[in-house]
C-alpha cells in the first residue's frame, strides 16, 4: 500500500483498489457508505449492453457420482488408467517365464472312494456287524478296514465287534481293520501277534501288510505326535523271530523287517536285511529297502548312493525311478560330495532331463536339480546345447528346458526364433510341446502357434494340440503362474 495523490492505492493478487480515506469523505460531508468502491479490473458486466435471462431450474434428485466414477471422468485420469493398463498387458507378455522354473507336475487325476464316499454306505456297513450272518459281518469288518475312514463311529463300532463276537475269523477281521485305520490297542496288537505265529503263510502275509500300512503312518507323524502301541516289545521281539527265522528273500521276512525298522530304525536286524535287499533283482523291494535305509534309518554311504543311482537310470518302472529322483534330493548335495559322487549324480541327472521318455520322471529329476542347487551349471550347459550344429543335441537341450523353464527372456526368444527358423522339424516339435508343458499361454506364443496350426502335417497337429492344452489351463492356474514366474 503507498499514498498517491491522497488517496490509499492497495495492492491484493494483481487487482488494484482505490480507499478514499474516511477523513476526506468526513470533510466533504458524506458519509462513508455512500462512496462506492471501485475495483480493478472492472466487472465485465460494466460493459454488457443487455441482462442475462433467468432461467427457472426444476428441482430434480440428482445422482451423485462416487470417488471412483469421479476418477474416472477425469480425462487425465483416463489416460493415465490406459497406460498403466498397456503396461500391464506389456509385461504379461513375458510373465510366464522365469518362469516355469519348473513344470508343473501332470498327475492323473486318480478316483478317491473316500471324498465321495455316502454316509449312508458307512452306517449300513457298520449295521452289517450286528447281522446274524457271519458272512455279511466279515464283508463289513473287511470292508470298514480298505475303506480307511477313521471316524469314531467306525472305529468303535469295530471295537465292539471285535470284542464282543466268539468267531476268531471275525475277531481276526476287526483286528486287522482296526490295525488299518491306526488303532493298535493292545488287544488288538495281541490278535495280530497271534496270527503272525500262525503255520499259514497267507494269513501271515495279511497280518504284515496291515502291520507295514498302520507302522509307516505312525513312523511318519513327528515323535511328540506318535500315539501309545500296545504291547510294542512283545511285538519286536515276535518280528525279529520271524526275521531270523525265515529265509533273507522271502516276502514275509521283508515285510516283518520293514515293520521292525519302522518300530525300531536303530535295529541291526532290520538294517542287515535292508543291506541285503540291495543286492536282489527285485526293484520293487529294492526300492522299498532304499527309502527305509534314506528316509527312516538316515543310513547313506556310496552302496546306497549308487544303488539309487542305478535304480534311476535302469529301474523298469517309472514310479520307482521317480522315487530314486526324489531320494537323491533327500539325501542332499552334501552327503553326495562327501562321498566323492557328486560328478556321477551331476552327469546322470543332466542325461535323464532329455533322455527319459516319461515326463513325470523328468520333472522330478528337474525338481532334485533345483534342490540340489546345480540348476544354474545345467542351464548353462543346455544353452550351449541348443547353439550346436547337430539336430540330435539341440533337440535334447530343448527336451531339458521344457522341464527346467527358461531363465531369461533372451533364452525365450531363441526358442521362439527356433520354432520359426530351425531346420529340423523334430526340433521345432519339441518347442511346441515345451512351450505347452511350460504353460507359456502369451501373445507371442500363441500367434506363432495359431500360425503354424494353420498349416499341414506333424508341426501343425503338435501346434493345435498345444493350443487346446493352453485353452484348458484354469483362470487360477494363469493367475498363480502370473504372480510366481516373471521375467525381469
Amino acid at each position: 500500500m503507498w499514498l498517491c495523490g491522497g488517496n490509499a492505492i492497495c495492492l491484493c493478487n494483481g487487482t488494484a483498489a482505490i480507499h478514499i480515506p474516511s477523513i476526506f469523505s468526513e470533510r466533504m460531508g458524506e458519509p462513508p457508505e455512500q462512496i462506492p468502491r471501485v475495483t480493478y479490473p472492472c466487472s465485465p458486466s460494466e460493459w454488457r449492453t443487455f441482462q442475462p435471462v433467468v432461467t427457472f431450474v426444476q428441482p430434480r434428485i440428482v445422482e451423485q457420482p462416487d470417488a471412483a466414477s469421479l476418477k474416472k471422468q477425469c480425462p487425465y485420469r483416463k489416460k493415465l488408467e490406459k497406460q498403466k493398463k498397456k503396461a500391464l498387458k506389456k509385461r504379461s507378455d513375458f510373465s510366464l517365464s522365469k518362469y516355469v522354473k519348473l513344470a508343473r507336475i501332470k498327475e492323473k487325476e486318480n478316483f478317491s472312494e473316500k471324498e465321495n464316499l455316502n454316509p449312508e454306505r458307512l452306517k449300513a456297513l457298520i449295521n452289517y456287524l450286528d447281522s446274524p450272518v457271519e458272512l455279511e459281518q466279515l464283508y463289513a469288518a473287511q470292508a470298514l478296514g480298505q475303506l480307511g475312514v477313521p471316524e469314531e463311529s467306525v472305529t468303535s463300532a469295530l471295537f465292539k465287534t471285535f470284542q464282543e463276537c466268539n468267531s476268531l475269523p471275525l475277531q481276526y477281521e476287526a483286528a486287522r481293520s482296526l490295525a488299518l485305520l491306526g488303532c493298535l490297542d493292545t488287544s488288538v496288537v495281541k490278535m495280530l501277534i497271534r496270527h503272525l505265529k500262525d503255520a499259514s503263510l497267507n494269513r501271515r502275509e495279511d497280518t504284515l501288510s496291515a502291520l507295514k500300512v498302520s507302522l509307516q503312518a505312525w513312523s511318519m507323524t513327528p515323535e511328540l505326535e506318535w500315539y501309545w502301541i500296545g504291547a510294542r516289545s512283545s511285538l519286536i521281539r515276535n518280528l525279529r523271530r520271524l526275521v531270523n527265522l525265515q529265509d533273507p528273500m522271502d516276502s514275509v521276512i521283508f515285510d516283518a523287517a520293514l515293520c521292525l525298522g519302522y518300530l525300531d530304525k536303530y535295529n541291526p536286524i532290520a538294517q542287515e536285511t535292508m543291506f541285503m535287499c540291495l543286492s536282489q533283482d527285485d526293484c520293487q523291494r529294492k526300492i522299498q529297502a532304499l527309502a527305509m535305509l534314506v528316509k527312516q534309518m538316515a543310513i547313506v554311504d556310496p552302496v546306497v548312493i549308487k544303488t539309487v543311482i542305478d535304480q534311476l537310470q535302469r529301474s523298469p518302472l517309472y514310479k520307482h525311478r521317480v522315487d530314486a529322483a526324489r531320494l537323491l534330493a533327500t539325501i542332499g548335495l552334501e552327503i553326495i560330495q562327501e562321498e566323492g559322487l557328486e560328478e556321477e549324480v551331476f552327469n546322470v541327472l543332466l542325461e535323464k532331463l532329455s533322455e527319459e521318455p516319461f515326463l513325470v520322471v523328468r520333472q522330478a529329476v528337474a525338481s532334485t536339480v533345483e534342490e540340489l542347487n546345480i540348476k544354474k551349471r545345467v542351464w548353462d550347459i543346455v544353452e550351449k546345447q541348443l547353439r550346436d550344429d547337430k539336430d540330435e543335441i539341440r533337440k535334447k537341450a530343448v527336451i531339458a528346458l521344457g522341464v527346467l523353464g527358461i531363465r531369461n527372456k533372451n533364452l525365450f526368444f531363441a526358442m521362439l526364433e527356433m520354432l520359426e527358423l530351425d531346420t529340423c522339424e523334430d526340433v521345432r516339435i519339441q518347442v511346441v510341446r515345451a512351450f505347452s508343458t511350460l504353460g507359456m499361454d502369451n501373445m507371442h506364443v500363441r500367434k506363432s502357434l495359431v500360425k503354424k496350426a494353420q498349416t499341414q502335417g506333424i508341426l501343425a497337429r503338435e501346434c493345435s494340440k498345444a493350443l487346446e492344452s493352453l485353452d484348458k489351463v484354469s483362470d487360477a492356474q494363469k493367475e498363480y503362474m502370473l504372480q510366481s514366474f516373471k521375467i525381469y
